[in-house]
């Protein structure tokens, strides 16, 4: 376990939890606590019940003898003996806190016009984005984030208007059009790596090549290959939508990221067709994930090789370009691109955005099981009864 990681993401929770303003909390579900209480209330009533009328198991009131007080637990025996079970309830307490779906509303008031560029992210989570990169250790999927997250940094505070698109054998829009950075940043560290049938074998791929963790892997039984066509037609209604309300039907330069390895099952030239018509842009991220050429042969991806350099010429050919991020200054190319377009203006005059917190509370449940359950086991060797 790397101690330095773990202590870092305890320090930086703390200071989230101290910083908290709790006037502002509100919650999403607090009925679900609410019978959850209930229900523990209800337990915690019949156990005290069932001790109150029954007899404990070999044990009796008195035994007729003085017991002197050295044997006795005393003020601080029975306090500590105690201290366990009231962490036990601040942590059920606070969990109760947490299943009620806690949230910060973060609001600001916007007068006038902003201008902005509008861009819409189309990330792969296919099977292929599980696999290692070569030479790296790492998954295609990681190194694709770590660089689309790049790209965000160097996009900050420039009124980027963006929706967050994952796609696999289908389209999954994360978010609408939102101009929050630090919003959208979170979107996108928080989203899966993978969006796959299942996470083994596949096309003779060992399941010892998978390099994506458990948290970063959404299960759905419809997914397999990598669906381009159908995410761009997705995109581009959802471009038309937005232009409908915000552009007043014109047509404004826009632009489309596509994060990717390329590996995709069929070259889409009729969308970027229509991509072309709207005055949209296409770029990407790509994850260049060739191998030597005699490797290449031997693993039988000739086919995945042509389908990648096609979908860059299509791209190049409707005035797009694409971004190695195995090159240095591709992601330094890929925000001047981006930044050239033109910017569209956005009326905006009062924007609230949701935070949740439920994890703060979580932390906290977890902090205080930690040291209760270890403290209980303590506690009752040292001053507990035995029969």
């Amino acid at each position: 376990m790397d101690w330095s990681s773990f202590s870092d993401f305890l320090r930086v929770r703390s200071d989230e939890l101290l910083t908290t303003d709790f006037d502002q909390i509100r919650f999403g579900d607090i009925g679900l606590s609410y019978l959850l209480a209930l229900a523990v209330a209800a337990v915690i009533g019949v156990t005290l019940l069932r001790l109150w009328a029954t007899k404990r198991r070999h044990s009796r009131e008195h035994s007729g003898h003085q017991i002197a007080p050295r044997h006795q637990r005393g003020i601080w025996g029975k306090t500590f003996y105690n201290l366990p079970k009231v962490l036990l309830g601040l942590s059920l307490a606070t969990l109760l806190v947490a299943m009620a779906d806690p949230y910060l509303t973060a609001t600001e008031e916007v007068s006038g016009d902003m201008e902005s560029r509008v861009r819409i992210d189309l990330v792969d989570t296919s099977l292929s984005m599980a696999w290692e990169l070569p030479g790296t250790g790492r998954s295609r999927a990681e190194v694709a984030r770590q660089a689309h997250l790049q790209f965000l940094e160097m996009r900050q505070d420039k009124n980027d208007r963006v929706s967050l698109w994952l796609f696999s054998s289908y389209p999954y829009m994360v978010d609408d059009f939102v101009i929050d950075d630090e919003l959208y940043f979170f979107q996108v560290m928080d989203a899966p790596f993978a969006i796959v049938r299942i996470l083994a074998a596949q096309s003779g791929t060992p399941i010892d090549q998978q390099f994506v963790p458990d948290d970063k892997v959404r299960i759905i039984e419809s997914e397999g290959n990598t669906n381009i066509v159908r995410a761009l037609q997705s995109v581009l209604r959802h471009f038309d939508q937005d232009a409908a309300v915000i552009a007043n039907g014109t047509l404004p330069a826009r632009a489309l990221l596509i994060v990717t390895d390329a590996d995709v099952d069929e070259i889409p030239e009729a969308e970027f067709i229509e991509l072309n018509k709207r005055n949209i842009v296409p770029y990407m991220i790509f994850i260049n994930a060739q191998e030597p050429a005699s490797a290449t042969a031997r693993s039988g991806l000739s086919q995945q090789v042509g389908n990648s350099q096609a979908l860059i010429e299509m791209i190049r050919a409707f005035g797009g370009d694409y971004f190695d991020v195995t090159d240095a200054d591709s992601l330094a190319r890929a925000y001047e691109a981006i930044d050239e377009a033109e910017t569209v203006s956005v009326e905006l005059s009062h924007r609230a955005v949701r935070v949740p917190i439920y994890g703060r509370f979580l932390l906290i449940s977890m902090a205080l099981l930690m040291v209760g359950i270890p403290a209980g086991f303590v506690a009752e060797l040292m001053w507990g009864t035995h029969p």
